[in-house]
């Protein structure tokens, strides 16, 4: 059991405050802005991969390695735990990992290089129990700061051999999309819900389309911009009481607190050999204390999945294109 007894420790510390800082999204009297904070992606699991370094017992002078590699485990048991209960969801998790990895592993070159060094056992146990209060101290003070909001664009465009008809023609109104023209992607596998069609009900300003996904998540968009064959530029609008829990994670729902999508844009750009490029930009926007490492993810994520769509585009274009 003492060879185990600093992962069990991690983990343990990483499960507490997660339900610790996670009691503000329910209204409680502690109020430390919930677990999108940097408290709580960055400094709880630099902590975990402290406490589990330094009360790893195996570590000795030949085992360095051994000790970094423990608060990797105490990080994956963390997080697999919260994911198997429910107290997470996959698309959360996802983005969560490498981060929590990078800042355990670091807590843990700290516990191995510094504290297993020292013989001030005394003051060691203080450092660390400064450590492991930190994120507490600091989410109510962020909270106090609030959320940061930032709006970001993302561009994807794919190169189609079909007539600028045919390809107006799949923009404005989706069919149905069947699975085998659904490829599998990272927002997928993350957990995003897949496409299924979009209904337009005129191509004019002030038209109303119904883009629907998978598990009863849908969006309204309103046409803002519309140039017949050429550019169709719509804002988006998602209503997250009427969003079904289980096609999104609270954390990335859209039109929530932390993310929305704001707007989409369609352009055929005609090239000189025949060509088209359709470029497809949105607009969304992220509240977090991490807008620098959220974005990163939001950007990634709008591009899988609108390359996604653009290739289901090109593929149906091309096809009737050629009959």
């Amino acid at each position: 059991m003492k060879k185990w007894k600093g992962l069990l420790f991690g983990i343990v510390y990483g499960l507490v405050a997660r339900g610790i800082i996670a009691l503000d999204a329910d209204g409680s009297y502690i109020q430390t802005g919930g677990l999108m904070t940097i408290s709580f992606l960055f400094f709880v699991p630099l902590t975990i991969g402290l406490i589990t370094a330094y009360y790893n017992d195996t570590i000795t002078s030949s085992s360095k390695i051994l000790g970094l590699s423990m608060p990797l485990f105490a990080i994956m048991g963390t997080i697999g735990i919260s994911v198997i209960f429910g107290y997470e969801g996959i698309i959360c998790a996802f983005m969560a990992l490498p981060i929590f990895a990078v800042m355990a592993l670091l807590g843990g070159y700290i516990g191995v290089n510094i504290f297993h060094r020292s013989k001030d056992t005394k003051n060691d146990k203080l450092y660390i129990s400064l450590f492991v209060m930190l994120p507490f101290l600091m989410a109510p003070l962020e909270n106090y700061f609030g959320l940061t909001d930032k709006v970001f664009s993302e561009e994807t465009t794919i190169t189609i051999v079909a007539s600028e008809t045919e390809v107006w023609k799949n923009i404005t109104r989706v069919k149905k999309i069947s699975k085998q023209e659904n490829h599998l992607s990272l927002f997928q596998v993350m957990g995003f819900p897949r496409p299924i069609q979009a209904e337009l009900d005129t191509v004019a300003i002030g038209g109303i389309r119904k883009a629907i996904f998978d598990r009863g998540l849908f969006f309204t968009e309103t046409i803002n911009e519309v140039v017949p064959n050429k550019i169709l530029r719509f804002s988006i609008k998602a209503d997250p009481a009427s969003t079904p829990p289980e096609a999104l994670d609270e954390h990335v729902m859209v039109g929530g607190k932390y993310f929305d999508i704001l707007e989409g844009k369609y352009e055929i750009e005609k090239k000189n050999n025949g060509t088209l490029v359709l470029h497809l930009t949105s607009q969304f926007r992220l509240s977090t204390s991490f807008n620098f490492y959220s974005g990163y993810w939001g950007k990634l994520i709008m591009r899988d999945i609108q390359k996604n769509i653009l290739n289901i585009i090109k593929a149906r274009s091309e096809r009737l294109s050629k009959h």
